[in-house]
């Protein structure tokens, strides 16, 4: 009963076994290292490089996905690793001069970061390899073993990857994304049915709007491990990310479709809405499996047919007249025909994801072209990504920035002053440094004790074992195992115990079995805790959660600019003035700014803003203003009736709305509520107007989607905001 009361626990601490996986295969890889550097090769230094090789990219780093991905990774990280220890072994000769490379070294690699979670989840480990090296003795002669070392710990950490119970392939991202569109297309074959008048099982369109709920919530990107996302600057990651977004603007247009179809009677069928509705789910069908199965793939010739169909349905000649049901009619198929073009673009997404040629798409001019990224080299990908991130407002910048003082000044002081393994203290500030001063403090307590307890238990070991050397030879393997297999699962504190008795008996082998290690060890790393903590209430000390309001603030003003002026821009009343395109940066930061957010402690001094909600919103609003100036012309709002005219004030309104919230988030509090503007008076009217003038049927259904857009988007307003008992708590 025991054992199956453990082995459940363990099961949901460590799903799949994968923490137990890896420490075994580390453990041994790290074992083989040591003693076979210093017994076998007669090299203990060859041996302690070989035990940080696979201690930096197996333990400190965990690298994502399968295996073979893992293995790549790995492979890419040797290159990087060879420099930075020779970069660092030839500036050891000064500490002024080592501290200097420490500063480079400290901000380039957690920085590079930018470019993707794969690289910031080696940052740590690339870090160890130029500190490990950067310390005293000045030893050049010694670098053929100090590569040769991390070669051979990161080449057996390969080997057992591959071979030694090897981790089972996570469910990728990707798989996520294509089960949520073979969901979401599921959902839109039903909608597709009641649309054309028949009969619709009510329970079943019940189950398949909770399942579409379920997938989508799987493949919310804040509920991801950070190294599983699709945050790269390639294309690949770009089109799933872009994928994710066009899919939720997808099913707010069909819970738009089945709201309203809820008020028509199910004997009036509407044919161009069901014809539009059932193709386009064939298209988000074939997509989604190719993306979760890799099954088949969406063929040109169905997104060119889907393209023809919207076209078609955009110019065809009014065939409804102009009694009181025919806005409501014209509303809906506007929807409709938005949802069709996200279900396009999805696909063309999607064949991205999957390496295939992307079909040509009408950019609209500069700027407006949503599949920029297709056929751009990586290189410029990568600099794009990094070039928004250029800011002090980035939290990568910043985080970069802390990081590399808090080393850059622990290196000086460990330099001058007398500490035998100075580089304890780089490591303790890699252990400890969380992204807020908060965080910060509250992992220093765990670690210090962790330390103390752990400085115990190797005293004890070294006195008990005195001259006897078998003793720490059992001991080292028995200590590894342990270390890496159960303190990842464990609180911090006995983590932290465990990986100090772990170094004491590393050290004991490599060198004199010194009781004075212990007490080297824990002044250590009480040095580098007090560095760590410095340097996170000195600068930026409130992390992600300090930039959260601020980015949120800034990308929801100058998205609502965007769709001011967008709207301008189509009534022909006014020419593009910037906003549009200070937008994507802006999102950028604010999403970078939400991902860091989550990975830290909720602060209680922010406002009860439903900040994921608040990103949609944004989303909402600057990429619907993309989308229709890249139709241009078609797109254009007829005169007649001054039709466009309600259109122009709501989105003026809309703007000083979102303004007022703006200026609230970016001081931390919410004074008051923010509520949507109010819909335009008589608006249906006007638009029966428009045909009665015998205007085009575009020029109507024009009108109706920037009035759906813009009402949708003050919907998004109470959305964001807490309920108002809330909002009044949180002041």
């Amino acid at each position: 009963m025991t054992r199956i009361g453990v082995a459940d626990r363990l099961r949901r601490r460590d799903p799949e076994y994968r923490t137990l996986r890896r420490g075994v295969r580390l453990a041994l890889v790290a074992s083989a290292g040591v003693f076979g550097g210093k017994y076998g090769l007669d090299n203990p230094l060859l041996g302690l490089y070989t035990l940080f090789g696979a201690l930096a990219t197996g333990f400190v780093s965990q690298v994502p996905g399968s295996p073979v991905q893992r293995t790549r990774a790995l492979l890419g990280t040797l290159p990087v690793a060879w420099i930075l220890i020779t970069v660092g072994t030839f500036l050891a000769f000064d500490t002024w001069v080592a501290a200097a490379g420490m500063l480079v070294v400290g901000f380039v690699i957690p920085f590079v970061g930018v470019g993707g979670p794969r690289i910031l989840s080696l940052a740590t480990g690339l870090q160890l390899f130029y500190i490990a090296a950067s310390f005293p003795p000045y030893q050049p002669g010694s670098l053929p073993s100090r590569l040769g070392g991390v070669t051979l710990g990161i080449g057996l950490l390969i080997i057992a990857e591959l071979l030694l119970w090897p981790d089972p392939a996570p469910r990728s991202y990707r798989h996520l994304l294509g089960g949520a569109a073979v969901a979401v297309s599921r959902y839109l074959d039903l909608l597709a049915a009641r649309a054309a008048g028949r009969p619709v099982d009510r329970a079943e369109l019940s189950r398949r709007k909770a399942e579409v709920g379920e997938a989508m919530a799987e493949v919310c990107l804040a509920r991801i491990p950070p190294t599983e996302r699709p945050a790269s600057a390639g294309r690949r990651d770009r089109a799933m990310r872009h994928g994710d977004r066009l899919l939720r603007q997808l099913l707010g247009h069909a819970y738009r479709i089945d709201d309203d179809l809820g008020g028509v009677r199910d004997d009036v069928p509407d044919e161009s809405l069901a014809g539009l509705l059932r193709q386009a789910a064939a298209v988000l069908h074939d997509a989604g499996r190719m993306l979760r199965d890799g099954a088949g793939r969406v063929e040109t010739t169905l997104l060119t047919e889907l393209e023809a169909r919207i076209r078609d349905l955009y110019d065809r000649p009014p065939e409804v007249s102009t009694t009181d049901s025919a806005p409501a009619q014209l509303r809906r198929e506007a929807v409709g025909l938005r949802a069709a073009d996200h279900v396009h673009a999805f696909g063309i997404a999607a064949r991205i994801v999957a390496g295939l040629r992307a079909p040509v798409r009408p950019s609209g001019g500069p700027g407006l072209d949503e599949f920029w990224y297709a056929h751009r080299p990586a290189r410029a990908l990568y600099w794009h990504q990094f070039r928004f991130h250029l800011t002090t407002r980035s939290v990568f910048l910043q985080g970069a920035v802390r990081v590399s003082v808090a080393l850059a000044s622990a290196r000086v002081i460990a330099g001058f002053l007398p500490l035998n393994h100075g580089f304890w203290v780089l490591l303790a500030i890699l252990t400890l440094m969380r992204t807020s001063a908060v965080d910060t403090r509250k992992t220093l307590r765990p670690v210090l004790l962790g330390t103390i307890l752990g400085a115990a238990a190797g005293t004890l070991l070294l006195f008990g074992a005195g001259e006897t050397r078998t003793v720490l030879l059992v001991a080292l393997p028995l200590s590894m195992a342990l270390t890496f297999t159960i303190a990842p699962l464990l609180p911090q504190a006995w983590g932290q115990a465990l990986l100090t008795v772990l170094f004491v008996l590393v050290f004991a082998q490599t060198g004199p079995a010194k009781i004075e290690i212990v007490g080297e060890r824990l002044l250590d790393v009480v040095v580098g805790a007090t560095v760590g903590v410095l340097a996170g209430v000195l600068l930026w000390p409130k992390g992600g959660s300090g930039e959260l309001h601020r980015s949120i603030a800034r990308y929801l003003a100058v998205s609502a600019a965007a769709a001011e002026e967008a709207t301008g821009a189509l009534a022909g009343r006014t020419a593009r003035a910037g906003a549009v395109d200070a937008a994507p940066q802006a999102w950028v930061l604010a999403e970078a700014s939400f991902l860091q957010y989550q990975l830290e402690r909720d602060d209680p001094r922010l406002p009860a803003i439903d900040w994921q909600a608040a990103l949609t919103a944004g989303q909402h609003l600057h990429i619907g203003a993309m989308s229709r100036l890249r139709r241009a012309g078609h797109a254009r709002l007829t005169d007649v009736e001054d039709a466009a005219g309600p259109l122009d004030d709501l989105a003026g309104r809309l703007r000083r709305r979102y303004d007022d919230l703006a200026r609230q988030l970016s001081t931390g509090r919410l004074d008051r509520p923010v509520p949507p503007p109010p819909a335009p008076e008589d608006f249906d009217r006007r638009v029966r107007g428009v045909l009665d003038a015998g205007e085009p049927w575009a020029a109507a259904l024009n009108l109706l989607d920037v009035e759906v857009w813009l009402t949708g988007a003050g919907a998004d307003l109470e959305r964001i905001q807490p309920p108002r008992a809330e909002a009044t708590a949180a002041r």
